[in-house]
């Protein structure tokens, strides 16, 4: 997400090193994402996922990630952090990194997601 839209909403993780960001744009769009990174989604593809009107969606999407309930997915190219994104699948997530790149599954709080064996 560009860090140059203004955030309505914004989030630190208590380790500091994420930054998740609702963002509303010229259009009225409403776009949620890790700042400096391009991963994000949208408010209208939450709401036809959940079923549920795009605030109360968003409002879930939110409380769910600082809550602990999601999984966060940190990839990394030759050591730098490249993206970050919610994972909708962590047990194919942790098998996403090609040769030179890591992936770090964790939760909000930096606790690291369980690695299936």
């Amino acid at each position: 997400m560009r860090d140059a839209e203004e955030a309505v909403e914004e989030h630190i993780s208590p380790d500091g090193l994420l930054r998740f960001r609702v963002v509303l744009g010229e259009d009225g769009d409403i776009s949620l994402g890790f700042a400096r990174f391009p991963w994000h989604t949208h408010a209208d593809i939450l709401a036809a996922l959940t079923g549920l009107p795009e605030p109360e969606a968003v409002r879930r999407y939110v409380d769910d990630l600082i809550g602990g309930a999601s999984v966060v997915t940190l990839w990394s190219v030759a050591g730098e952090l490249s993206d970050i994104w919610m994972s909708e699948n962590p047990e194919r997530d942790a098998h996403y990194s090609q040769d030179g790149e890591s992936i770090e599954l964790r939760f909000w709080d930096g606790s690291p997601w369980p690695r299936p064996t």
